[in-house]
């Protein structure tokens, strides 16, 4: 699809643009995996799922230790869910549309958010929007029911998540949820393992020297007690995200502070995803929360009137009942204008007419009463 198409195409040609995004951040993810036995990519990644494991939930300790050991001894089982993915990704860049794909995408990355991930470690008590909240494969999953096609087309939508299944409001409400999850998990203390403090420890020894030096200015700032002001900063940050763009207001703003936000988590405190250290799986939450944020950013030219912008009759405005229920004024179709000059026919035959009395129209008076009226003398000329 060209530049030209996604400009002219409207709320669906970006959303069809955003799923085949959606399909290269699978390819992504399956390039990662399959590179995960070379070199010393297995142990680095047997130390982060020794780490999911103990953060996990009671009922999925043990299975995520079995797990653990398990893909530990065989490296080469990570090609198995490479494989769902390398389909899951080429599905969705050739066929973006396909409602299955978009419902595999789902079903999968809810998968591995629960087996593979432990829920995003969110049972673990410290978790941040800055260091891979809420999990990486749940926010595959709110993009792809997001973006998830509708039967009918929505041609009035003003942004790609609004011609979705969900619609604009429950697509807000998805919006809303997530970010709101991310103030309350943000604002806690950054503490124990999963912590801002305990993440950039592990990625400073194991980051290239570029991001090493980085890792290491930013751990001196957060252990003098600036790890608390910085997580209450970035939770009223991202209350302000959620509901200005759930109730529509400056949308473009502070959809760019999500996008800063998003920026600033994946490569200060991820190290971009850990892709270049072996410790992750897939490329982090940065990239698909980008996406997210893209998907309802207002497009171009689809501005939303508070007030219907109202002209006297016969002056370029036309009551047509398909120009009120118009987002924008605009020049008349060719339907209404053929609606519009009847209207005004009408008009001209009405006013051409003459104008009725508005007295009564008086009684006709009977034989009898004409005989009993007296004649008027006549004057003498």
């Amino acid at each position: 699809m060209g530049l030209s198409q996604l400009r002219t195409g409207g709320a669906a040609a970006a959303a069809n643009a955003l799923r085949r995004a959606l399909g290269v951040l699978w390819l992504a993810d399956a390039l990662v995996k399959i590179l995960i036995p070379f070199g010393d990519r297995a142990g680095g990644q047997w130390y982060e799922q020794i780490m999911t494991a103990e953060t996990g939930p009671p009922g999925l300790h043990y299975f995520l230790a079995w797990e653990t050991n398990l893909f530990a001894a065989h490296p080469f089982l990570w090609w198995l869910p490479a494989g769902v993915e390398l389909c899951i990704g080429g599905w969705l860049v050739t066929r973006p549309a396909s409602r299955r794909a978009l419902a595999v995408s789902a079903a999968w990355a809810l998968m591995v958010w629960v087996a593979g991930e432990g829920i995003g470690g969110l049972f673990g008590g410290a978790s941040s929007v800055l260091s891979g909240y809420p999990g990486a494969a749940l926010l595959y999953g709110v993009a792809a029911a997001v973006l998830f096609p509708a039967r009918k087309p929505q041609e009035a939508a003003a942004a790609a998540a609004e011609a979705g299944l969900l619609g604009l409001y429950w697509s807000r409400v998805a919006w809303l949820a997530l970010w709101t999850g991310a103030a309350f998990y943000t604002a806690l203390p950054q503490t124990g393992d999963g912590g801002l403090v305990f993440m950039l420890s592990t990625s400073q020894s194991e980051a290239p020297a570029p991001l090493r030096s980085l890792d290491a200015s930013e751990l001196r700032w957060l252990t003098v007690g600036h790890a608390t002001i910085l997580g209450i900063t970035v939770a009223v940050a991202c209350l302000a995200v959620g509901f200005t763009v759930f109730l529509g207001a400056l949308p473009r703003l502070f959809l760019s502070l999500s996008l800063l936000l998003a920026l600033a988590g994946w490569v200060a405190m991820e190290n971009l995803g850990g892709i270049l250290t072996g410790s992750s799986a897939d490329v982090g939450t940065g990239p698909v929360l980008i996406l997210l944020a893209l998907a309802f950013w207002p497009l171009a030219g689809t501005r939303r009137w508070r007030a219907r912008m109202r002209a006297p009759p016969g002056r370029g405005h036309c009551p047509h009942p398909s120009a009120r229920r118009s987002r924008r004024p605009g020049p008349t179709r060719p339907a209404d204008r053929g609606h519009c000059e009847a209207t005004a026919a009408a008009g001209n035959r009405r006013s051409s007419a003459p104008a009725a009395s508005s007295s009564p129209p008086s009684r006709p008076r009977s034989p009898a009463a004409r005989r009993r009226r007296p004649a008027s003398p006549r004057r003498p000329s």
